[in-house]
C-alpha cells in the first residue's frame, strides 16, 4: 500500500461521528498483537492547555535521557503531525505499514456497522507505533473526556486534568461538574492524579480520583506556582514549588495559565522519572517545548500572535496575555474565524476589543461563513469590520494594513492558527529534474498516481516546483497552470478534509510568470501565493545584499579551526593559540573567507567540554584573527553554547554555528541580540551517536522539515531569514548513502528561503567511495565542487587552498556562458 492510500484510508473514516469507549480500540490493538503493551504512559486530559502540558512533560523527560513518544491532536497540516518518537513525525513508510495490517479488520467490522472512527485507529496508530520503536514512555493527550476516550485503552503510570470547561457538552455531560468526573477518570491506580482545575470541577475531580496534587496559585497548592511575566517577546518565568523542591525557569509559552501548566509537566514528569528528573533537567526541558500556535509572537514589527483559542474561557485567557503588550502597540489588528458549533459571541466579547476586524474561513466543513462572522464582529461592537474569506488573504491585508507598532491578532480556532502559519512555514521545494527518471521520481514523492505519473513524467523537464496548497488553492493553480500548458499534478490523498496537499507544478519560467499574474487578485490567498511563487523562481524580485560573502552568484569557504585536544581529523595541532593564529594566518592567504573557530569536538565519543575550558579555548584565538584579519574574513564560532557564542561574539566574532540545531534555548536570542548570522544544522544528537538509526521517507524532504520550525524559531527570535544559514548535517544520524542524496540535491533546501552550508570536510561519507580517510582531501575537493554546482552559499572545509580553487572553477564555469574571454582574447590560453 502506498502512503497516498494509507493516509486516505484512515482519513476516509473521519465521516463517522465520535464514538465513546475503548472496545475498538483495544480491538484493533489485538489484531496487531497487542504491541502497547510496552511502554510508561503518561495522559494529559482537560478542556484547555492540554496540548501544551503534554509537549512540556515530552520535551522534560527526553532531556532525561528517554525515548519518548508523543500523541496529540489536531494536526495542523499532515496527520502524521499526531504521532512522533523524540520529536520526529511517524514515517510515511510506518503509515502505510500500519493501514495495511489493520485493512481488513476495519473492513470487516465497517461491514457489520461497528467500523472503528477516525480517532481510535489512529489512537490504535500511535500506541502501535510507540511498541515497534520501543520507548520508555509515551504522553498521550486524551481527546474528549477521559472515561471513554480512546487513550483510555492503556494504563497509565501518570495522568492529569489540565482544567475543566463546558464543552463537548452532548458527549461528556451537561455541567462542569459531569465533565471533571468524566476527565478524572484517567486517574492512575498508583500514583494521585495531577490537577489545575479549581472550585466546582476540582471538588468533583478529587471525588471520583481521590488522592490528588494539585497545581495553582494559592498556597495550599501541592505544587504552588508563580507566573512572573514575559521576559522577552518569546518566553515567560515562572517559578514551581514543590514538598521538596524549587524552580526558576524559563518557558516559550507565554501566559499565566501556561505557568500552571508548566506546574502540572513537572509534578508529571517527577512521577514518571523520579529523581532522575533533577532541576537541571526539568529546567532545560521546559525551556525546550516550544508548541505551535499557542501565544506564538511571529513577529514584533508589527506584534504579530497567532493563538488558537477556542472557546471563551481560552479567549479569556488569551486576551489576559495579550495585556501584557498594551503598552507597546497602538491599534488592534484582529482576524478571527471559528466553527459554527462554539460560542462565537462569547469568544469574541472574552477578547480585547480591536480597531480593526477581519473575518477569516478555513478550508474546514464546520468553519462558520465570514457573515455571519462579520455580523458577530459589528454586535460586539467592532466598527471597521473586513469580511474576508480566505485567511492567508486576512492575515496578508491585515499585516499590510498594521503600522509598524500595531498589533496583530490571528485567533478563534487551531484550523484558522494552521492556515495563517503557512505564511511562515510553507517551503517551496524546487526540483532538479533532469531527465524522465527524476520527474518520475519527483511525481512519485508527491504521491502521485501510477497513471498520473506515467502521463506527466515528460513533461516535468522544465522548472518543476513542490509545494502544499489547500485543496481549493491546488484545484485553482492546476486549472491556471494547465491553461497557460503547463502541467500541475496532485497528491493522490484526497480525502484529506482540511489541512494541505502536495503539489507539483511544471512549466518554463515564462508560464509560471504569466501563472502569477493570473493568480494576482484571486481568492483563497492566491495572491499571497504568487509573491512567494516570484520570490522562489526569482521572477522580478530584485535579491538585497549584505555585503556577506556567500550572496550572489557565489559560493563562500569556510575554513575549520580547531583549537581542541579530540577533534577527528586535526585534533590537537592548534591547540596551542600561535598555532592557531598561524593557520588562520595561511587560510587567509588561500582565499578563505570565513575562519570556524571551534572549542568542542563532536566525534562519537567525545566527552562534553565546561563552558570555562571552552571559552579558554576559543575566545583569544577569536580576538586574535579579529585583531589582525578582521577587515578580510568573517570570524565564525562553532558552538553548542549560548555562553560561549556570546562570549565570542564580544571578543569579535562574527558568526555563530550551532551543530545542535538550537538545542540551547538562549542560542538564538544571542544571535539577535548580537545581529550576528546563525548557522542551524539538523541533528539527531550531539556529539555524534553511531548507534543511533533514524527512518527518513525521503532525506532531503524530511531533513527540510525539521530544519523548517528551527529556522521559524531563530525568526521569531528576531533574526532576519537571510542571517539564518541551514547546515543538512552530513554525519549526523543519516547513512552514508542519505549523505550523497543530500549533497546531490544541495539546491532543495533553497526551499527555506536561507543560505545554505554543506559541511563534508573528510567526513566517513567518504568510505563509500574507500576515500575513508579522506588522505589528501581529493573526495572533500570533488564534494565541494558537486555542493557548489548545487548552489551551495558556503562549503565548510579543512584544506583551504585546494577548495578555494574548487569553488572558483565553479563560479568560472557559471559565468564562461555569457563570457567569451574579452574583446581582445587577453583572457585566452596561449596555446603557443
Amino acid at each position: 500500500m502506498r502512503y497516498d492510500e494509507a493516509a486516505n484510508f484512515l482519513l476516509d473514516l473521519q465521516r463517522l461521528g465520535p464514538k465513546a469507549g475503548t472496545a475498538s480500540t483495544a480491538d484493533l490493538l489485538a489484531q496487531l498483537g497487542d504491541p502497547h503493551e510496552g511502554p510508561t504512559y503518561v495522559q494529559v486530559a482537560g478542556s484547555n492547555g492540554k496540548g501544551s502540558t503534554a509537549r512540556m512533560v515530552e520535551r522534560v523527560l527526553r532531556e532525561a535521557g528517554l525515548d519518548v513518544g508523543l500523541y496529540t491532536s489536531p494536526h495542523f497540516d499532515d496527520l502524521r503531525e499526531r504521532v512522533r518518537v523524540n520529536g520526529r513525525k511517524i514515517p510515511e513508510t510506518a503509515v502505510a505499514e500500519f493501514a495495511t495490517a489493520v485493512e481488513d479488520h476495519v473492513t470487516d467490522r465497517g461491514a457489520a456497522g461497528e467500523s472503528p472512527t477516525f480517532f481510535e485507529t489512529v489512537t490504535a496508530m500511535s500506541l502501535w507505533y510507540f511498541g515497534r520503536e520501543d520507548v520508555d514512555v509515551a504522553v498521550l493527550e486524551v481527546g474528549i473526556g477521559g472515561k471513554y476516550d480512546a487513550t483510555s485503552v492503556v494504563e497509565p503510570t501518570a495522568s492529569a486534568v489540565t482544567s475543566v470547561a463546558l464543552e463537548h457538552t452532548s458527549v461528556i455531560g451537561d455541567t462542569v461538574e459531569e465533565i471533571a468526573r468524566d476527565k478524572a477518570h484517567v486517574a492512575p491506580r498508583e500514583n494521585p492524579l495531577v490537577t489545575a482545575t479549581t472550585g466546582d470541577a476540582l471538588d468533583a475531580v478529587t471525588d471520583h480520583a481521590g488522592d490528588v496534587v494539585r497545581v495553582g496559585t494559592d498556597e495550599d497548592a501541592d505544587v504552588h506556582v508563580e507566573y512572573g511575566g514575559r521576559v522577552n517577546h518569546a518566553e515567560a518565568a515562572v517559578t514551581l514549588d514543590g514538598p521538596d523542591w524549587h524552580l526558576d525557569a524559563r518557558i516559550p509559552m507565554l501566559g499565566d495559565y501556561q505557568a500552571e501548566n508548566a506546574g502540572v509537566a513537572v509534578a508529571l514528569a517527577r512521577q514518571v522519572g523520579g529523581d532522575a528528573v533533577d532541576e537541571e533537567i526539568l529546567t532545560r526541558g521546559l525551556r525546550k517545548a516550544t508548541w505551535p500556535g499557542r501565544f506564538e509572537v511571529m513577529g514584533t514589527d508589527p506584534l504579530t500572535v497567532l493563538d488558537g483559542a477556542h472557546n471563551p474561557a481560552a479567549c479569556e485567557a488569551l486576551a489576559e496575555t495579550l495585556a501584557e503588550f498594551e503598552d507597546e502597540y497602538d491599534d488592534l489588528h484582529l482576524v478571527f474565524g471559528g466553527m459554527h458549533d462554539k460560542d462565537l459571541a462569547e469568544m469574541v466579547e472574552a477578547l480585547p476589543t480591536p480597531d480593526r476586524a477581519l473575518t477569516a474561513v478555513p478550508d474546514v466543513g464546520r468553519a462558520e461563513e465570514k457573515e455571519v462572522l462579520g455580523r458577530v464582529l459589528r454586535d460586539a461592537g467592532v466598527d471597521d469590520v473586513q469580511e474576508v474569506s480566505s485567511v492567508e488573504t486576512a492575515v496578508d491585508r491585515a499585516l499590510v494594513e498594521a503600522g509598524p507598532d500595531d498589533a496583530v491578532l490571528v485567533t478563534g480556532s487551531l484550523y484558522v492558527v494552521a492556515e495563517a502559519r503557512n505564511r511562515w512555514t510553507r517551503v517551496d521545494h524546487v526540483k532538479r529534474v533532469e531527465n524522465l527518471d527524476d520527474a518520475r521520481e519527483v511525481l512519485e514523492g508527491t504521491h502521485v498516481s501510477p497513471p498520473g505519473v506515467w502521463r506527466m513524467r515528460g513533461k516535468g523537464v522544465h522548472r518543476v516546483v513542490k509545494t502544499r496548497l489547500q485543496k481549493r488553492q491546488a484545484q485553482f493553480v492546476k486549472e491556471e497552470l494547465l491553461s497557460l500548458g503547463g502541467e500541475c499534478a496532485l497528491s493522490g490523498l484526497n480525502n484529506q478534509v482540511r489541512g494541505r496537499l502536495d503539489v507539483v507544478m511544471m512549466g518554463t519560467l515564462a508560464q509560471f510568470k504569466r501563472l502569477c499574474g493570473k493568480l494576482d487578485g484571486q481568492p483563497y490567498g492566491l495572491s499571497v501565493f504568487a509573491d512567494e511563487l516570484r520570490e522562489t523562481l526569482e521572477i522580478g524580485v530584485e535579491s538585497v545584499e549584505h555585503g556577506y560573502p556567500w550572496e550572489g552568484d557565489r559560493t563562500a569557504v569556510m575554513g575549520i579551526l580547531n583549537v581542541t585536544p579530540d577533534s577527528f581529523h586535526d585534533g590537537g595541532e592548534y591547540a596551542a593559540v600561535e598555532d592557531a593564529v598561524a593557520r588562520a594566518r595561511e587560510m587567509v592567504e588561500a582565499g578563505v573567507d570565513i575562519v570556524d573557530v571551534g572549542g568542542e569536538s563532536t566525534r562519537p565519543g567525545a566527552e562534553p567540554v565546561p563552558v570555562a575550558e571552552e571559552k579558554r579555548r576559543v575566545v583569544p584565538v577569536v580576538e586574535r584573527i579579529a585583531d589582525e584579519h578582521g577587515d578580510d574574513v568573517l570570524v565564525s564560532v562553532d558552538t553548542m553554547k549560548a555562553e560561549v557564542g556570546r562570549a565570542a561574539l564580544e571578543a569579535g566574532a562574527d558568526i555563530l554555528n550551532d551543530v545542535t540545531g538550537l538545542e540551547d534555548p538562549e542560542m538564538r536570542f544571542v544571535a539577535a541580540e548580537y545581529d550576528a548570522p546563525l548557522v542551524v544544522m539538523h541533528s539527531i544528537e550531539a556529539p555524534v551517536d553511531p548507534e543511533t538509526d533514524v527512518e527518513y521517507d525521503d532525506v532531503v524532504e524530511d531533513v527540510i522539515d525539521e530544519l523548517r520550525e528551527r529556522v521559524l524559531l531563530a525568526e521569531k527570535a528576531g533574526l532576519d531569514r537571510e542571517k539564518i544559514i541551514v547546515d543538512p548535517g552530513l554525519g549526523f544520524a543519516k547513512s552514508k548513502a542519505e549523505e550523497f542524496e543530500i549533497l546531490a540535491r544541495t539546491d532543495e533546501f533553497h526551499a527555506l528561503g536561507c543560505p545554505v552550508l554543506v559541511g563534508h570536510s573528510h567526513k566517513s561519507m567518504f568510505g563509500k567511495v574507500d576515500r575513508y580517510p579522506d588522505e589528501g582531501g581529493y573526495a572533500t575537493v570533488a564534494g565541494t565542487t558537486i555542493a557548489a554546482d548545487r548552489g551551495a552559499d558556503i562549503v565548510r572545509v579543512h584544506d583551504v587552498e585546494e577548495n578555494v580553487a574548487a569553488v572558483r572553477t565553479v563560479e568560472a564555469t557559471r559565468k564562461g556562458a555569457s563570457h567569451d574571454g574579452g574583446e581582445d582574447g587577453s583572457d585566452r590560453d596561449d596555446a603557443e
